[in-house]
């Protein structure tokens, strides 16, 4: 058993390991990028240093949490113990499947039959992908509940609570996702999977396991992400902007773990004035105020592509903090990241269950693809903590029930 296990709790961990990694990658000057300003240095340490004093001073505190007596049994919490928990179950599962046959029917209307969409989706991804400005589904919110339905049943899993053969549902949640195009979405789903299920079973691995399992996991993804986006024509340029001597095959590698750094520089370099607004970092929010003619409609989340030298429109976790509140943001932005995030995470523990560990993973997820994307902006993150908040405040109530358990192979 690792002693260390606590520290895969924690969100500044995943912030620690991955930050750190690509921005060593960044500045070992393997891909060509343009000159950064030095600002960016600055402040890419201060968030490294920030998620090391974070896990430091939190250490102890998860140590004792974790130790808890009652700590284990709330892992392992039963959730699909009753009817009206399968119901519920069932309904958002079919939710889901609802949201990704609507976003298929959006797409397919807009081209003018199911035959069109089907042949752009096999044969030219690329262009089906720039279809999302001119198409807006609201099947790509609804399928978010399928994630929520693949979360419960990994938990569920990973307590022995239910079969395994529900992992054959898992895996067909994961490939229906994958029909929305979106790189970082079946990456999102398999991680935050495969973390709930680590934090269910955290007492039973070796370090020698757990480092063997990062290990091959670490190598999927980027394998994942890598294949998804030359799938959707967002491979490296077929210029080589190695500095060294490695196979070209290694570029799209750096280009992915380094361009999000690139893309900040620039950012820092034109100074772009800002208006101390909240409009990029809580986007879900003003898309809702938007719609009910509140506030203006917040900037379009694509970002406007630069070339640095290399084309790219992503600036790690960062972005949003500095063009809406500039250098006052990206401070604020890096603190809530690190001490924050694993405040938040430290109270969530003190009353473990199965939508504790969702949320936590979450939260964990948030903070391992900081270097390369926002996600604390996305829709999809504050649509599963509300969820996971719902069905935790729901839950009690149908236990004082006492509703039956079901029986059966499946239950």
């Amino acid at each position: 058993m690792f002693k260390y296990r606590q520290l895969f709790f924690m969100p500044s961990f995943y912030m620690l390991a991955t930050f750190s990694l690509s921005y060593l990658m960044y500045v070992g000057g393997i891909i060509a990028w343009e000159q950064p300003p030095a600002e960016l240095h600055f402040w890419c340490s201060i968030t490294i240093l920030f998620s090391l004093l974070s896990i430091v001073i939190h250490f102890n505190n998860y140590k004792l949490a974790i130790n808890r007596n009652d700590f284990s049994s709330n892992v392992n919490h039963n959730y699909l113990k009753g009817d009206v928990q399968w119901v519920i179950f069932i309904g958002i599962n079919i939710i889901g499947l609802l949201g990704v046959v609507k976003y298929i029917l959006d797409y397919s209307n807009y081209l003018g039959q199911f035959g069109i969409f089907i042949t752009l989706f096999t044969e030219d991804t690329g262009q089906l992908r720039t279809l999302s400005e001119n198409v807006e589904s609201s099947g790509t919110q609804i399928s978010y509940f399928s994630w929520i339905a693949a979360f419960i049943l990994t938990t569920q899993i990973a307590s022995k609570n239910i079969s395994k053969w529900w992992i054959l549902w898992l895996a067909l949640i994961v490939l229906l996702n994958s029909i929305f195009l979106d790189r970082t979405r079946p990456v999102w789903i398999i991680f935050t999977c495969a973390l709930c299920y680590f934090l269910v079973r955290y007492n039973l691995y070796s370090r020698k396991k757990i480092i063997s399992v990062i290990g091959g996991i670490a190598a999927f993804f980027v394998t994942l992400f890598i294949a998804i986006g030359t799938l959707l024509g967002k491979g490296a340029d077929e210029e080589n902007y190695l500095t060294v001597d490695l196979p070209k095959w290694v570029q799209p590698i750096f280009l992915y773990f380094t361009s999000s750094f690139a893309y900040l520089g620039r950012l820092l370099y034109d100074n772009n004035s800002c208006d101390y607004s909240l409009s990029r970092i809580t986007y879900p929010l003003q898309k809702i105020l938007a719609k009910m003619n509140i506030v203006e409609q917040p900037p379009n989340q694509i970002l406007e592509f630069y070339s640095v030298p290399l084309l790219t429109n992503v600036g790690t976790f960062l972005e949003p903090f500095f063009q809406d509140g500039g250098r006052f943001f990206l401070l604020a932005g890096i603190l809530i990241h690190t001490f924050i995030f694993d405040q938040i995470v430290l109270n969530l523990m003190k009353k473990m269950s199965l939508f504790t560990i969702i949320a936590i993973a979450t939260f964990c997820f948030v903070n391992f693809i900081a270097f390369f994307v926002p996600k604390i902006s996305s829709t999809a993150t504050w649509f599963i903590i509300f969820i996971c908040w719902l069905l935790a405040k729901i839950e009690p109530y149908l236990q004082k029930k006492k509703i039956p358990y079901s029986k059966g192979s499946g239950h």
